[in-house]
């Protein structure tokens, strides 16, 4: 599955109002696939982790935060939002063997929000995103119902007005042949279908899997034995739960099993598709097999009281929260929902990456034609927006829905200050595409402001990065990615998020960049686009692969530095268009622009900009003669420039404009007019200010809170130490956001203890309140 963002200026609509943004803003994608969590305890620290986070990230010049999908998973604790389940639980509903969400419960997503929200001590907002999934949702044997529209789908072998469509999945399907059939021999024939007849035989291979007595199925296998082609011709099905090997070996052969059942029961078989390898491995499950024939007693049960079922009817426990709607979905709410309605694979219509509103790529697959599944989204995306208080969304597999629907969603968002809400959507495909889609939202009726992830930059900067400076010529920027596109296929800087890594990259080692990243962020957060970066490339998070933990990257502990460097001159000096000096005004020596790339990023309100230098080659500083104002750009003859981050480097523009720029061995370098210099400070590292709430922080210490025991049964303790006595507040909270108990005025570096015997076992938060200070400590009551 898989997930890349800017804020841009777009006039929409005449009921739309107009999006002002700047392009000086830089975003982080807070997460990375399997973000630590107490599995055990079923507690997740995500959202404390990120709360504890804010006032760096502000320090730093993050203005947007996207988070991970804060819905409930169907995999519970472990699940990582995009096996969404249901969309009103953000942790604070017992569903799915656990309360909270793999980063939290609700209350704890709240107060993150709110901290990121506050300007306390002068500091900036911080807008937080979260992912959305509008495509599918999941369910498991306990949502299973009986569906008739997916059996006629299957019988029909995926055949709608002569054309044969994408089976649904094989092995999402329980065939039943209800107790009400009787007693008897039953004659099961199983069938193939969109197979691939003209390749070996053992790439046609299934299991088959019977239980008539309700037993369950054991896993004791056998194969299947020749000849095995129904009309007489059968196996005996060795007993009630086994699992039988089969291979389909042409297109008219059927297998054929007799079952004898002697006591009226649900007859419950499972097919799955198969490899016949040294592994017997797991096949794309869109290779079709189902029962085609049923016969008991000279009858033929499959066309009528063989039933299908799916886990397609969802429900939820019964929410009481304010705006929390309560519903079912049902078989009619996923694709396909009738007799005219099919399933589509990944490439369909040529395989380039088109919108492909019907294919079961995740889940149970939303028909986002539908009204009903319409309003119900839409109404959760505007409760998202105004009852739990995020700023925009990142769109989750935009490819799933049509724009239409897309338009739909973000129309019924509430205003933001007036404005549309951010919108970004992870369109995976080619430029051509990204732009259909982000144009084709702008377009009336209905017409909205979206961004595109700008996934052909991510893979030429990967290829940079990775590469070496006698194998990768630096001219391939000139022209990278959506905004310097020279195809047709281009966007605007406010029309794209820039990113290197992402959490669906990076937990995959083939799509890794594995050195050099500071020169993708050189790119990235000086050139327009909203830059995305990427929580683990700054708090040095090893990346590990998802499917083999042994291949991993370790992040420089250095990168923070450059990216906090980057930050720094995308606020101060840079706000506006790019012209790529490398590339025009005859650089010399013109053979030098193979290893060095140089672009003059255009200025603020206070700042004319700053020239920006990447050079590729594996030892050397190198730099190149470029012309500082070609057409169009403001003179900077006869000034000088300084090394943004060592004014003692300084250069001269001479009275042509000409100026010779450079930078280390792969790294990058910034110059800006001298005149205009600002020196470069750390964040974190700051002059204290007599009354800035965050002196006076710093001159209190940060309190210490100790609660013990935890897991707790009955009283626990509870300490607050600072550097000198004073009087606190502590409250716990559970996890649906209610006070259950509150201390006011209470001494710190004294043990306080409290009864939670009254308590219900669950997880709780011990909120402190000491001076400036807020402090949030999980607690666990068995």
């Amino acid at each position: 599955m898989i997930s890349r963002i800017v804020l841009f200026t777009l006039l929409v609509a005449a009921l739309t109002p107009l999006r002002v943004s700047a392009q000086n803003d830089a975003m982080m994608q807070a997460f990375y696939w399997n973000v630590p969590v107490d599995e055990a305890n079923h507690n997740g620290t995500w959202w404390d982790n990120l709360n504890g986070k804010a006032t760096e990230l502000k320090n730093a010049g993050i203005n947007g935060l996207w988070i991970p999908a804060p819905s409930k998973g169907n995999w519970g604790i472990t699940d990582m939002g995009y096996g969404i389940f249901d969309h009103y639980d953000l942790g604070n509903y017992s569903q799915r063997g656990t309360t909270e969400t793999r980063f939290g419960s609700r209350a704890e997503l709240e107060n993150m929000i709110a901290t990121m929200h506050s300007t306390a001590g002068g500091k900036p907002k911080i807008n937080v995103y979260a992912d959305m999934v509008l495509n599918h949702i999941y369910g498991d044997d306990t949502n299973e119902e009986v569906n008739p529209a997916v059996k006629q789908y299957v019988f029909d072998q995926a055949y709608r007005s002569g054309t044969q469509y994408v089976p649904y999945p094989t092995n999402e399907i329980k065939w039943v042949i209800p107790a009400s059939a009787g007693t008897g021999d039953f004659y099961i024939k199983i069938k193939g279908y969109y197979l691939n007849w003209s390749g070996s035989q053992d790439n046609r291979a299934y299991d088959v899997q019977i239980d008539w007595t309700g037993g369950g199925f054991n896993g004791i296998s056998s194969w299947e034995s020749e000849p095995n082609g129904g009309n007489g011709q059968s196996n005996v099905f060795p007993a009630t739960g086994r699992l039988v090997k089969g291979i389909i070996s042409s297109s008219t052969d059927i297998d054929e099993y007799k079952v004898t059942v002697t006591t009226a029961h649900d007859i419950v078989i499972r097919l799955t598709a198969r490899i016949n390898d040294a592994n017997w491995s797991w096949a794309d499950q869109t290779n079709g097999y189902y029962p085609v024939e049923i016969w008991l007693n000279g009858v033929n049960l499959a066309t009528s009281v063989l039933q299908a079922r799916t886990n397609t009817s969802v429900g939820y426990v019964n929410h009481t929260g304010t705006g929390e709607a309560n519903y079912t979905w049902h078989y009619t709410d996923f694709h396909p929902v009738d007799n005219a309605d099919f399933l589509t694979n990944w490439d369909w219509n040529g395989g380039n990456s088109a919108i492909i509103p019907n294919t079961k790529a995740f889940g149970n697959d939303f028909n986002t034609y539908s009204t009903t599944v319409q309003s119900r989204l839409n109404a959760w995306g505007a409760w998202m927006a105004n009852t739990i208080g995020f700023d925009g969304f990142r769109l989750d597999f935009v490819r799933g829905y049509q724009i239409d629907f897309l338009k739909s969603f973000v129309t019924n968002l509430p205003l933001l200050s007036g404005s549309q809400r951010f919108i970004v959507g992870e369109y995976w495909g080619p430029d051509s595409r990204i732009k259909e889609w982000v144009t084709g939202a702008a377009t009336a009726p209905n017409a909205v402001s979206v961004n595109g992830f700008d996934f052909p930059l991510k893979s030429t900067l990967t290829d940079m990065c990775n590469g070496y400076g006698t194998g990768w010529d630096m001219r391939g920027l000139n022209h990278a990615g959506m905004v310097r596109n020279n195809s047709g296929n281009s966007l605007s800087g406010t029309q794209v998020v820039t990113w290197i890594e992402n959490h669906d990259t990076g937990k995959e080692y083939d799509k890794w960049i594995t050195k050099d990243w500071k020169m993708g962020y050189a790119y990235v957060l000086t050139h327009e686009g909203k830059p995305c970066i990427f929580y683990p490339h700054y708090y040095g998070v090893t990346l590990v692969d998802n499917s083999d933990n042994t291949k991993t990257v370790s992040i420089p502990s250095g990168l923070k530095d450059d990216i906090n460097k980057l930050l720094f001159t995308r606020k101060t000096y840079l706000d506006g268009s790019l012209t790529v000096l490398s590339d025009v005004g005859n650089p010399y020596p013109s053979g030098d622009a193979y290893n060095v790339y140089v672009a003059r990023r255009a200025g603020n309100a206070t700042k004319s900009g700053a020239i920006v230098v990447i050079n590729n080659h594996d030892s050397q500083t190198k730099g190149l003669w470029v012309d500082s104002a070609p057409s169009g750009w403001a003179s900077w003859a006869n000034t000088v420039l300084v090394n943004a981050f060592d004014p003692s480097q300084t250069t001269q523009v001479y009275s042509d404009g000409r100026v010779y720029v450079t930078a280390p061995a792969r790294g990058y370098a910034v110059w800006v007019k001298q005149s205009e210099y600002v020196t470069y400070t750390a964040p974190g590292a700051r002059t204290l200010t007599v009354g800035d709430a965050s002196s006076i922080k710093e001159e209190q210490g940060e309190p210490e809170v100790k609660v013990w025991p935890n897991p707790a049964k009955g009283k626990v303790s509870v300490v607050i130490t600072t550097p000198r006595t004073e009087d606190t507040n502590l409250e716990f909270i559970s996890t649906a956001g209610l006070k259950i108990f509150q201390l006011q005025g209470v001494s710190t570096n004294q043990t306080h203890e409290i009864d939670m015997t009254s308590f219900p076992a669950g997880i709780y938060v011990l909120r402190t309140k000491t001076g400036l200070f807020s402090k949030s400590v999980k607690v666990l009551k068995e």
